[in-house]
């Protein structure tokens, strides 16, 4: 029963963080329940191990506390078996030292799965960081390349900084992103909605276009590809 709640749970991250506007926080969230989940389960083991072999017989298992103590409470005993999962995992090691054959054998499967454990998460939350600043990167990269090669051919410094002010412009309007590939991927059904949303509503302040039909101006809209132009920038003149 345990194991099917686990793998809902985990069915119900995978269709949340494809849902998710934030899918990089998503699953660097998903890795982080993980790891307290593994951490908690190490602590279950570690409390029925100390229960098997008997608590206070030594130093490494659950001390034995006696009936209404603080110490015996469920929420203390939960702590404590937390606190030493975590020490163990993060091969930090517990207070103690183990002394019998099962402790030395639970204590180093535990700081082998923690290796892999942590390995896996500082991996996966560095990927998690990294595709959140993407298009960051990228658009860094292409801009650092300009700026070379306008350095590089010796282009005047006039042209360089209205290229450079372009390239600011371009990110604070798109942050990077390729509208016209990405609407490419969607059905044309769907393109099409999407592009009604966004642009009908622009598209009636332009003064030749705010009497037209609710219609014609959806079959113009469908007929429209982004273009970027700096402030101050002449789009058309008249005459």
């Amino acid at each position: 029963a345990k194991l099917a709640k686990f793998y809902s749970m985990r069915k119900f991250f995978d269709t949340f963080g494809s849902r998710t506007n934030s899918p990089g926080m998503m699953r660097a969230f998903c890795l982080i329940i993980y790891l307290i989940l593994s951490i908690h389960w190490i602590g279950c083991i570690y409390y029925c191990i100390s229960e098997y072999e008997g608590f206070g017989i030594n130093d490494w298992v659950f001390p034995l506390y006696e009936e209404g103590d603080y110490n015996s409470l469920f929420h203390r005993k939960y702590i404590r078996c937390f606190y030493w999962a975590f020490l163990t995992l993060t091969t930090i090691g517990g207070p103690e030292h183990p002394e019998t054959t099962l402790e030395y054998g639970i204590t180093c499967i535990t700081f082998l799965l923690g290796i892999f454990i942590f390995a896996a998460v500082v991996g996966n939350v560095g990927d998690a960081i990294t595709s959140m600043n993407e298009s960051k990167t990228t658009y860094q990269k292409r801009a650092d390349a300009i700026k070379l090669y306008m350095q590089h051919h010796g282009v005047p410094d006039v042209l360089q900084r209205k290229v450079k002010k372009w390239l600011e412009y371009s990110w604070m309007r798109t942050q990077g992103v390729d509208e016209q590939s990405l609407m490419d991927a969607l059905p044309e059904r769907l393109r099409a909605r999407i592009a009604i949303q966004i642009h009908v509503k622009t598209l009636k302040k332009v003064k030749i276009f705010e009497n037209c039909e609710h219609g014609l101006l959806c079959e113009l809209v469908l007929k429209l590809r982004p273009q970027i132009f700096s402030p101050g920038d002449y789009i058309c003149r008249i005459g």
